[in-house]
């Protein structure tokens, strides 16, 4: 049927067609459609799903149909967004032969469930607004609050609504909002009154909230979006508010960033980066820290970029374990050294932590890299350390072994002055020269390991390096520009002559290593640049020479005895540098490359200018005739018995044994008085300072005197006893002895 007559009539209606006992839904006007756009849908289905609750419509068409006649027939009508009815309709069915009715719908005024619809709309809106987790906040025209839910009220810290409802100010008393610069926003101007005066929304602005509640202050942190309502014909009535709490979220991010600050920190103070590398596109990522530990911001993070920076001598190993970690299972882990060249030119050792992450068809390879160039350098300098120690240990006992040598010979030289012929002088003094010089190689053994006796008095540096500035630019000659800085006050305790001996070598060394002239510099100096050392700084000896340089492998072997890059030479004489000043409690390195020269820098502790004056050597003492009953006491035949002639020769008596035992059975069987002991301290089996104490047990007046071809880790010149280094000459032992029967007597 062709509703085209009543298509725009103002009134909806539409055309039923009967089938069977039924009737089908066929054609709507504009006035339904617009009315009601879901009937579009029940197009070609039955009357009956359109009004499945009310089946009277169907009997009220068909008794127009059948009767021929228009019946009219009220009904009550329930939207489909409603829960009861809403509306009062009048139908009027007039017949379309031979199969159709055209029904008229015309809206009957129902006041009551007008007011019922709006009263279950309300109670729909407060419901659903109640059951919002966010604060809702409704405003009137005027700006002051109509209505808010249970979440607005303890945002708001207030308990009821009525203590809000009403207001402008809607916030309760120590309630203080901040926008995201800290500002506090003023209540006249919330977001929810601004909308109202501006007309324009405002969505996703974020403030802080202070409450403070119950004696507790609590933070939250909100976003705020407000929609300005309007009314039908477009003016303001009034806004909506939603305050949407993200504190969890935002103390989430902070505890994040809190969270990746502390691990920047913790790698920076660590010096290690973190890293990222996706083998298949040969894309990575590594930390700043990791390009500013390593200077590499000179290109992008690729895996070639990377190799570009791998010292030369290690970029195939790296290379072939990059390949192996690429290849690897889900979770493996590795870890390899290698060294890198910074933009800056500067090596430095890496070590890579790296695990293997596999999803699916992905393959990613991440870890951290962290600078262990310090470590390195100080797990060689320990090496080294090491090395020279055991090979110190060494050198004192070959030193020992070889003093009493020496002696034995020295000594046996000295008892035949005056008893050989004139012919045979020449030939003495030959022996007397060639066991000397094996003396002094000694000392230089005994310097390197530290068992050299220190006779130590206060020495200003300056005032020690000015009295040989003369001998130095004899030894350095013409062709050497020498020149000597001194700076501060560096007063330090120490052995001069073992320091002048320390200078002397260095000089020598700087010499050599400029056989067509050069520049020297001697520097001294007071330091107090580390605040862990001692509280008066540290005294800097320095020599800089601009000769030949070494290179790495000679700087580490620098201070082994006997090595030396010299065509003739010892090769000790750096190494007994290196022994005094270990044996000072001071520290001596070098720095060094070839073609730049070579500087060697030596630290001492320094002691204050008021230091006690008295470490300053005693004055020597003129040997003298003695007498009295001395009883020797050492291991070695050959050295006993020289020793002996020597104390005989001075006029002494003399008792003797051949170790410890010995020495306290013929203590005990000699009735008359022993004025000395001179005992050997390092003998098999026991040590010669027992031997002593067990003796003056029974001969308290005895005085004690040490000898011994080295110093082992406990000094006897700690304890007071004088102490004589072999191989020692008779003026010496006559001296010695003298002094020891003085400083027994009583003042």
């Amino acid at each position: 049927m062709d509703l085209g007559f009543l298509e725009d009539a103002p009134v909806f209606c539409y055309v039923v067609r009967r089938e069977g006992t039924n009737f089908v839904l066929e054609q709507l006007n504009a006035a339904a459609r617009a009315r009601s756009p879901a009937l579009l849908a029940f197009i070609g289905r039955p009357l009956t799903e359109l009004y499945s609750d009310q089946p009277e419509v169907r009997v009220a068409a068909l008794e127009c149909l059948e009767e021929q006649r228009v019946v009219e027939h009220d009904v009550r009508f329930r939207m489909h967004d409603r829960t009861q009815a809403t509306e009062l309709l009048r139908l009027r069915y007039v017949p379309a032969p031979p199969e159709c009715v055209l029904i008229y719908v015309v809206e009957l005024p129902r006041p009551d469930m007008t007011r019922a619809a709006l009263a279950e709309s309300e109670s729909r809106y407060q419901s659903l607004v109640a059951s919002l987790p966010d604060a809702v906040l409704l405003r009137g025209a005027d700006g002051r609050a109509i209505f808010c839910n249970d979440s607005a009220l303890e945002l708001f810290g207030v308990s009821s609504r009525a203590e809000l409802l009403g207001k402008r100010n809607v916030l309760g008393p120590g309630v203080i909002v901040r926008n995201e610069a800290g500002q506090a926003l003023d209540p006249n101007n919330s977001p929810s009154i601004r909308v109202i005066t501006t007309g324009e929304p405002e969505r996703g602005q974020i403030y802080s909230v202070e409450l403070s509640a119950d004696g507790r202050d609590r933070q939250r942190w909100l976003r705020v979006a407000a929609q300005p309502i309007r009314s039908t014909d477009g003016r303001i009535t009034g806004s909506v508010t939603t305050f949407m709490d993200i504190t969890e979220r935002v103390r989430a991010q902070a505890a994040l960033r809190e969270s990746a600050t502390r691990l920047e920190l913790a790698l920076s103070s660590a010096r290690m980066g973190v890293w990222e590398y996706e083998p298949a596109v040969d894309r990575g990522f590594w930390s700043v820290n990791l390009a500013e530990i390593f200077r590499l911001g000179r290109n992008g993070p690729t895996v070639g970029s990377f190799v570009e920076h791998v010292h030369p001598d290690d970029r195939a190993s790296f290379e072939a374990r990059l390949a192996v970690m690429s290849a690897g299972e889900h979770g493996q882990a590795h870890e390899l050294e290698f060294r890198i060249v910074g933009d800056d030119g500067v090596t430095r050792w890496a070590r890579l932590y790296a695990r293997v992450f596999v999803t699916g068809a992905r393959r990613m390879l991440a870890g951290t890299a962290m600078d262990i160039t310090e470590h390195r350098r100080l797990e060689e300098h320990l090496h080294v350390t090491s090395r020279l120690e055991s090979i110190g240990r060494l050198a004192g006992g070959v030193a020992h072994d070889f003093n009493n040598l020496l002696a034995a010979m020295l000594g046996s030289l000295e008892l035949m002055d005056g008893h050989v012929d004139q012919s045979a002088l020449e030939d003495l003094a030959a022996v007397r020269h060639s066991a000397q010089r094996a003396r002094d190689l000694t000392h230089q053994l005994l310097a390197f390991a530290r068992k050299q006796p220190l006779v130590q008095s206060v020495v200003d540096l300056n005032g020690l390096v000015r009295n040989v500035r003369t001998l130095l630019q004899r030894l350095v000659g013409p062709r050497i520009t020498l020149s000597l800085v001194t700076e501060g006050h560096p007063l330090v305790s120490a052995d001069p002559g073992m320091l002048e001996q320390v200078l002397v070598n260095l000089v020598v060394n700087a010499r050599d290593a400029m056989p067509d002239g050069g520049r020297l510099e001697i520097r001294t100096e007071q330091w107090r640049g580390d605040p862990a050392g001692p509280p008066q700084g540290v005294a800097r000896l320095s020599v800089t020479d601009s000769g030949l340089g070494m290179d790495e492998a000679t700087r580490t072997r620098v201070f082994e005895p006997f090595f030396t890059t010299k065509s003739q030479g010892t090769g000790l004489g750096l190494a007994s540098c290196y022994g005094i000043i270990q044996q000072h409690q001071g520290d001596i390195r070098v720095e060094s490359e070839p073609g730049r020269g070579t500087r060697f820098i030596v630290t001492l502790p320094c002691i204050s200018p008021r230091a006690d004056a008295a470490q300053a050597s005693p004055p020597a003492t003129s040997p003298a005739p003695g007498n009295g009953t001395v009883l020797i006491v050492d291991d070695d035949d050959l050295v006993r018995g020289t020793i002996i002639r020597l104390v005989r020769s001075l006029g002494y008596q003399v008792l003797d044994a051949g170790n410890g035992q010995q020495a306290l059975a013929r203590s005990a069987a000699h009735a008359g008085r022993i004025d000395f002991l001179l005992c050997d301290i390092a003998m098999p089996g026991e040590d010669g300072r027992d031997v002593a104490a067990r003796i003056m047990n029974t001969r308290p007046d005895l005085k004690v005197i040490f000898m011994s071809g080295y110093l082992d880790d406990t000094d006897p010149a700690r304890t007071g006893a004088p102490f004589l280094q072999k191989p020692f000459r008779s003026e010496e032992l006559a001296r010695t002895l003298v002094e020891a029967r003085r400083s027994a007597e009583p003042r």
